[in-house]
């Protein structure tokens, strides 16, 4: 059974995209999104200990000033503290015995992000809220069946809702992407309709991030689809962009071995392996 449910596990690497679609948070909350959007992609290849300390760094000052321009604070606080810990959480992934402490920040906010979700009708939400709230999901429920079995479904949902309010948000579509790409077709799932969310990013994709993203995408499926030109034409395009190259070499070198991306994050996320009992939470059981 733990074969087919950690299939709903999908992984989010990247979080980007920018088009103001609505006026519900302020320009302010926005502009830091916009702004983090290719600056992360260079974070990738920098010393993590340098990275934790930029993140943090911006972080705070993007809260301290928060009160003086908030639309809806609640609402533009989630979506910040969403954005650098997500980030933050890609760069503490590795490091030796920390998993637990990561998962439970992520559930704190992903049940406040939820919280805040609640209180409001969908006009009143903006499309950052629902893609941030499906990341932080996303993370918290890998490695869990329990979790995962639950959480699932409501994660594609909010990316699909994110979409619904900004049809041209290529992270979504990334996003989407992933989750079928991991889900079994049964459940919705399956590399074909991967691959259509995949081109739905490229298409609207504007800045470097959201480029970077959507060509790591679109070489990875064609990697899958033994389609190996093609895969390396995208990532000659995403090395191209210029903002590193880290993360470009590794998915090279994961190629010439002779498995995708794909399967990198997988491993990396420890998926397969049974969570420890001292990890569980009341959700895992």
């Amino acid at each position: 059974m733990k074969r087919l449910f950690f299939f709903f596990s999908c992984f989010f690497l990247f979080f980007s995209g920018i088009l103001f679609a609505e006026n519900v948070v302020s320009d302010y909350t926005l502009q830091k999104v916009e702004d983090f959007v290719s600056y992360r992609v260079v974070l990738k290849s920098e010393k993590d200990e340098f990275a934790y300390k930029t993140i943090q760094k911006l972080k705070e000052d993007a809260l301290s000033e928060l009160p003086k321009h908030a639309i809806d604070f609640e609402q533009e606080e989630c979506i910040l503290e969403s954005l650098y810990l997500t980030e933050f959480y890609e760069h503490s992934l590795t490091a030796s015995g920390n998993q637990k402490e990561l998962r439970t920040q992520m559930k704190i906010q992903m049940k406040k992000n939820m919280a805040c979700i609640e209180k409001r009708t969908q006009s009143q939400i903006s499309d950052w809220l629902y893609q941030f709230t499906a990341d932080v999901t996303s993370y918290y429920m890998t490695r869990s069946v329990a979790a995962t079995f639950f959480y699932g479904l409501r994660v594609k949902g909010y990316y699909e809702k994110a979409l619904e309010v900004n049809k041209k948000r290529a992270s979504s579509y990334v996003c989407l992407g992933n989750w079928c790409f991991y889900a079994p077709v049964l459940f919705g799932g399956g590399k074909k309709k991967a691959l259509k969310h995949f081109e739905n990013a490229l298409a609207c994709a504007e800045l470097g991030g959201e480029k970077y993203l959507a060509y790591i995408s679109m070489s990875q499926i064609n990697y899958e689809n033994e389609n190996k030109e093609a895969a390396k034409e995208y990532l000659e395009k995403a090395i191209a962009l210029g903002l590193g190259r880290k993360d470009l070499d590794l998915i090279a070198r994961c190629n010439e071995k002779g498995y995708s991306y794909f399967q990198y994050l997988r491993n990396r996320s420890g998926i397969d392996e049974e969570m420890a009992e001292d990890e569980k939470d009341e959700e895992d059981k």
